[in-house]
This record gives structure tokens, sequence and C-alpha cells, in this order.
């Protein structure tokens, strides 16, 4: 297990360092705000960052640490087992937690996700959306509290999760390495930086990490009392709807998202920009495999839906095609 709690707040690189990568920024930091959201799945290939970006999470929030899963664990190291040492040596049955029992509180971190056994991914997810599990073991039957945030992270390239626990994921965002030099060039020098002198990097970038904990603290502590209106709630439904999306964690993840997104921005109502943003992140991952394998940002979803209308049209009898039938924006409710 890899715990980067274990490395002080001033040799973690700092989460205000990471160059770009907004949405995904974006996104972690919801979901670590609210459980509600049910965590984050980041898509893309090896060295673009992903798991520097969830490492720097640590610290943002109190007692928040990151934990990761090692790859190629098993059943033993997951769930626990038996202690033999410590039971031969006090005669009493034992427990060795495993690493679902250490992620209580913390932010459980798996990187190729889509790489573990199926049956693990089910108890983590289930464990995830719980906040407990069950070990059964000869002689133990124990349920274990496991309360945690679930970031995954894998490369499509290497295979797909199933649909049913793509959809477990709360949010799912595309990362990419960047396009512009000057972005590219600035990762190599904060890097090579970082890597000299981590304590006096991590100082340059204090002033900034100090207001983003602070900004996160104050959107904590009036989470609860954000409103999503009526209007929105019902815009976000109808959209979910017209791609042929039928299950309800879309817009249940949707609208916890956008009211995250809202007290983060220092607002108590959502309003159609949180929408805007966190919506396309609550779908990625639920549409087709095809589909999913390509970032769907706002303006797709829109030509998705206006794709979606156009066949319904065309479905219909004595429909004729007509050269004023134009695609129209999702505009936002009145």
């Amino acid at each position: 297990m890899t715990d980067s709690d274990s490395k002080s707040d001033s040799t973690i690189f700092p989460f205000t360092a990471l160059v770009n990568q907004e949405v995904a920024k974006e996104a972690l930091l919801v979901a670590i705000l609210n459980p509600a959201v049910h965590g984050v799945l980041l898509l893309g290939s090896k060295g673009t960052g992903k798991t520097t970006m969830v490492r720097s999470l640590s610290g943002l929030l109190p007692e928040k640490r990151v934990i990761e899963l090692p790859v190629g664990s098993g059943e033993d190291m997951v769930l626990g087992t038996v202690d033999a040492e410590k039971t031969l040596a006090t005669g009493e049955l034992s427990v060795k937690h495993g690493i679902l029992s250490r992620a209580d509180q913390a932010i459980l971190y798996i990187d190729e996700v889509n790489l573990l056994p199926d049956h693990l991914v089910d108890v983590i997810l289930d464990a995830a959306a719980t906040g407990k599990y069950r070990l059964e073991r000869e002689g133990i039957s124990a349920e274990i509290p496991s309360r945690f945030i679930l970031i995954g992270s894998m490369n499509p390239e290497e295979g797909w999760l199933r649909p049913q626990l793509l959809d477990r994921f709360g949010l799912a965002v595309h990362v990419h390495g960047l396009e512009r030099v000057d972005d590219r060039a600035e990762v190599f020098s904060r890097y090579h930086r970082y890597s000299c002198d981590p304590e006096e990097f991590a100082g340059q970038f204090r002033e900034q990490q100090d207001a983003l904990c602070k900004r996160l603290q104050q959107a904590a502590g009036f989470l609860q009392d954000v409103e999503m209106p009526a209007n929105l709630l019902r815009r976000v439904i109808e959209m979910v709807l017209e791609i042929d999306i039928s299950t309800h964690r879309a817009e249940l993840t949707a609208c916890q998202a956008a009211m995250t997104r809202a007290a983060i921005n220092g607002r108590k109502q959502v309003e159609w920009e949180d929408v805007q943003a966190m919506l396309p992140l609550a779908l990625q991952h639920r549409l087709g495999e095809a589909e999913t394998q390509t970032r769907l940002t706002w303006d797709r979803l829109e030509q998705r839906i206006f794709e979606g209308r156009q066949e319904t049209e065309q479905n219909k009898p004595g429909w004729l095609p007509s050269p004023f039938y134009r695609k129209k924006k999702a505009k936002k409710p009145a």
C-alpha cells in the first residue's frame, strides 16, 4: 500500500502547481468535497499526469489522505485476513485489516482499475456506496467500516470495465497529454524544480494552496444548503432522457456535482454554468462504448441530442427533409 499521507504536506506535489487539466482538476475537487458524487474515473493513456493529480489531493481537506491500491493486489490485501502470527502469539483470533479498512475516511486511489478482477471491483464499489464491507474468513465474520472517496484511473487501450461497473463511478473525465508547447515546457520546468527540492517548490505555491484549502472548507460548511432550482433539475432530466440513458444515477450525480461546484464557487444556488460543466462528466461513461472513448464536451452533448431529435422526426409517418430544419442549442431554462 502507498499512503501519500506518509509524506509531509511540504513534499507532496502541490495541487495548485498542476498545469492546465482544468476539467479533471475540477472533477476531483467536486468528488472529494461531496461523497454523494460517488467518485471519479480518470480515462487516459500512461504518462498524462493522472496519478500526480490524485496524489496532490492529500492535505486539501482535513484528514483526507490518499491511499493507493497497489497494482496486482489480491483479495486478502484488499479485504483483510487472519493475522496468523498474532493469533498464534496471543491465542486469540486476530484480523489483519485490508486496504479497504485502512482507507476509512480517506481517498482510495486505484490505478488501472480495469485490470482488477471483476469480483474485487464489485466489492470495492459496494464499499464505496455503503461505507462498509463484510469480511468472511474461517472463524471470522465481521462488518468493517470503509467510508472513502473512490478515484480510479485506467488506460482505455488496455480494456474497459463492464458497463455495470462503469455506472457505479459518479463522474468520468478524459485526461490527455497537453498539446501546447508552452504548457509542456512548464510541466518540465515544474517537475524539475520539484525533483530538485520538493520543500522549496511547495513553498512557492503555499499561498495558493492555503487559499484553495480555505475555499474548500468554506464550501463544505454550506454545501448542504445549496439549492438546485426546479427548472434546472427538470432540464437535466430531460437531457438525460433525450440521449437514452435509463439509469437514475446520471441525473443524481449530475445534480450533486453541480451543487458542489456551486458551493466551491461560493454560491448557494446552482446556475446553468454548473450544469454545463458537470452534466457531460456524469454522462461520459454512461454512453455506448464507442462514444465513451471520446471526450464528451457540452457541444458534443448538444449535437448528440440534436441527432436524436432528428432521428425521431425522421421516424414519424410522412416526414420529409426540410431546409428549415436546423440544429437548436440547449438553451438555459427560463
